[in-house]
């Protein structure tokens, strides 16, 4: 896997965007021809980060981050919430600006509560929700 950690450091954070993007572009490019268009996105991954390095990516035109914790002074940030959603937290979740797409879904339970507490928010806009399947049988997973 390729990372833009270092390169970020070194040569700038908006170059390192760009070139991320780049590689994005070439990696559709090269999709069978038969398959649907896709829209490809990248979701910069911004936890541990410090707000000031969310605000310059915001800056370079970053627009889809996956973070735990809202910036309001970037208006068009589309939140990702990455990790594992708790059942308790659904409802401060749900109230999140912007909030984009849900990481992941791994019961029905939490499903329903989720699809409950959007329904309560009264959003025209439909959450992307991304669902965990267990396809080992496990109980445990």
């Amino acid at each position: 896997m390729w990372r833009a950690g270092s390169m970020s450091t070194e040569l700038g954070l908006g170059f390192a965007l760009r070139a991320v993007n780049e590689r994005v572009q070439q990696s559709v490019s090269r999709r069978r021809r038969d398959l649907p268009a896709i829209q490809p996105r990248l979701v910069a991954v911004s936890k541990t980060k410090p707000a000031d390095m969310v605000i310059e990516a915001y800056g370079h035109g970053q627009r889809t981050f996956g973070e735990n914790y809202v910036l309001s002074s970037c208006p068009e940030i589309k939140w990702h919430f990455i990790g594992h959603l708790q059942k308790q937290n659904v409802n401060k979740l749900m109230a999140v600006p912007n909030l984009f797409m849900l990481e992941t879904v791994d019961s029905m339970k939490l499903a329903d509560k989720v699809n409950s507490s959007w329904q309560k928010k009264g959003s025209t806009e439909r959450l992307k929700v991304m669902v965990q399947i267990n396809t080992s049988g496990e109980e445990s997973k």
